[in-house]
């Protein structure tokens, strides 16, 4: 049985509200903003993999933002955008030592993560 990479967002949400250690409250709130941008990008990916799109191993990432921004309907570029706008909170949440990563930032991203979450619902990809 595959992962249901969806649970991703439902551990973000998790992760937000969890607050009963405050020394972990900043890792958690990036791990959040990092599983959220995940568990899109998986459902993303493996939706472009059952339309028979071959994904590259380097710059997959890329590639797949890239891919929905050329799909013809807006709502298939509202995912490339979202998913772009998304990757650059992970990177900060995962690589950027001084980011000022605070609840309403984690909030903002768990929500668009939530939103696009709706977008590949409506082409089919959950």
């Amino acid at each position: 049985m595959s992962f249901n990479w969806e649970l991703y967002i439902h551990l973000a949400d998790e992760l937000i509200s969890y607050q009963e250690n405050a020394d972990l409250r900043e890792a958690h709130l990036r791990s959040a903003i990092s599983r959220g941008y995940y568990g899109i990008f998986c459902i993303a990916r493996n939706h472009l993999v059952a339309k028979n799109t071959s994904i590259p191993r380097f710059d997959t990432h890329k590639f797949v933002r890239e891919e929905y921004q050329k799909l013809p309907r807006n709502v298939e570029k509202k995912i490339g955008k979202n998913l772009r706008r998304l990757s650059k909170e992970r990177n900060d949440a995962d690589y950027e030592n001084d980011a000022d990563i605070n609840v309403s930032r984690a909030k903002t991203a768990l929500d668009l993560s939530k939103r696009t979450l709706e977008k590949l619902r409506q082409i089919g990809a959950v």
